[in-house]
């Protein structure tokens, strides 16, 4: 059984992964989220670790021709 603190380290590692992620693929515009979610499963990130940087990014999402797209916030 892996130590807390190694769970830690691969959870914490997970989560910048996904965040990094997002970022990259959300840096040249908005994109759907299928195709989000598409990219995400081919890069290693799962759904739980996805949506948490979507939250700690601060990404926003809408619906455009009944589909959800995501797109990171305006910058201040």
């Amino acid at each position: 059984m892996p130590s807390p603190h190694t769970y830690i380290q691969q959870r914490n590692e997970s989560n910048r992964k996904a965040r990094a992620f997002l970022q990259v693929v959300l840096a040249n515009g908005p994109q759907t989220y299928a195709m989000i979610h598409q990219h995400a499963r081919e890069a290693g990130v799962t759904l739980s670790f996805l949506m948490a940087a979507k939250r700690s990014l601060h990404v926003q999402s809408h619906k455009s021709d009944g589909y959800a797209v995501w797109h990171l916030p305006a910058a201040a």
